[in-house]
């Protein structure tokens, strides 16, 4: 035994959350929670009590996927990310636009507050 902590399964646990939420199967997808994690920006390391909501493209979450995960995304996934992520995300209003044209680059969505004080409770007595 090394005596080095396990990490988190980050990827599980949005599930959970998902899950929880009342999210459909499809959008409980490895995709769609690795998507949900970047948007919260929760790292492998990040605990769930630290989730933020700032505005992201769906380039920022290709970004930070590469970056804090290892995961690529061809940036032609985009289309695909939107559809099985971003409008259902919305549709349930875990996540909001920032009300550009969808053409836009500067398009973003973020995590509504109220899925984000929810989200930063999960793992704690809170979360029950």
């Amino acid at each position: 035994m090394s005596g080095r902590a396990r990490q988190p399964n980050r990827r599980k646990e949005a599930s959970r959350v998902l899950v929880a939420l009342g999210m459909p199967l499809r959008q409980q997808s490895e995709m769609c929670c690795r998507v949900f994690l970047a948007l919260l920006k929760v790292g492998p390391r990040s605990d769930w009590s630290a989730a933020s909501n700032e505005w992201s493209r769906i380039h920022d979450v290709i970004g930070f996927l590469k970056r804090e995960y290892r995961v690529s995304y061809a940036e032609n996934s985009r289309e695909t990310i939107r559809k099985e992520a971003m409008h259902p995300f919305r549709d349930a209003a875990l996540i909001e636009d920032n009300g550009c044209a969808t053409n836009s680059p500067n398009y973003k969505y973020r995590v509504t507050d109220e899925a984000l004080a929810l989200v930063r409770t999960f793992g704690t007595d809170e979360w029950e």
